[in-house]
């Protein structure tokens, strides 16, 4: 599979190129184009049969595998929100911010029901996953990647967390206490220790959300 990355970093997509009997799975809705020749088959359990409605609004989860059927076949995939997209090669395991999974090779299985992102108020609500095995997996942002080398630790606002690998430990916690918390503009951080990469946008969804909202003539 020859996976690339075009239009970065504002409104980035994915050209996917698969070889025939290959296979690509996505998030749902992430499809731009594909070939005639691709077909496609979705489900809503599989890796995401742990998601709990609550954290989807309501709204089944579902994911698309894109296979190439009888010849070469392109798929082209971008995410909801306008931002960049990394193709990291894994062999291991890789924590994600939810909303971040953009596509990954069907090797690699994805547990929705990893609880390892703790902290005060869940880390803002924050839905995580663990990937794990051998292969690529594109993770998208909102605003552009950053990725951080970690040798010791580093601080994050829990907004900006994108990905990171699994060596790095972590733990959220509230700016200063809760009063500072509500009080500076700041919310919680992820402080992460050990070694090992980390991924984080320059864009909250959260802050830009409640910016926007700001402005919006109030419902009647």
């Amino acid at each position: 599979m020859d996976i690339k990355i075009a239009h970065q970093p504002s409104y980035a997509m994915a050209v996917c190129n698969l070889e025939e009997g290959e296979s690509i799975k996505a998030e749902s809705g992430a499809m731009l184009s594909m070939s005639s020749n691709v077909d496609i088959a979705t489900s809503s359990g599989g890796v995401f049969k742990g998601l709990k409605k609550a954290l989807l609004g309501g709204e089944s989860f579902f994911t698309n595998v894109f296979t190439a059927k009888d010849a070469p076949g392109e798929v082209c995939l971008a995410p909801t929100m306008p931002g960049d997209i990394v193709n990291i090669p894994m062999d291991g395991e890789l924590i994600i911010q939810g909303t971040s999974f953009l596509a990954s090779d069907t090797e690699i299985d994805l547990d929705t029901k990893y609880k390892g992102f703790k902290g005060l108020f869940s880390g803002e609500g924050m839905f995580m996953l663990k990937a794990s095995g051998r292969g690529n997996i594109l993770v998208n942002c909102f605003g552009a990647i950053h990725p951080v080398e970690v040798d010791g630790e580093y601080i994050v606002d829990t907004g900006h967390v994108v990905a990171f690998e699994s060596t790095l430990d972590y733990k959220v916690k509230s700016v200063g206490g809760i009063m500072a918390t509500l009080f500076s503009g700041e919310g919680l951080i992820s402080r992460f220790s050990g070694k090992g990469k980390l991924w984080i946008q320059s864009r909250n969804p959260d802050a830009y959300g409640k910016l926007l909202g700001s402005h919006l003539p109030p419902r009647e």
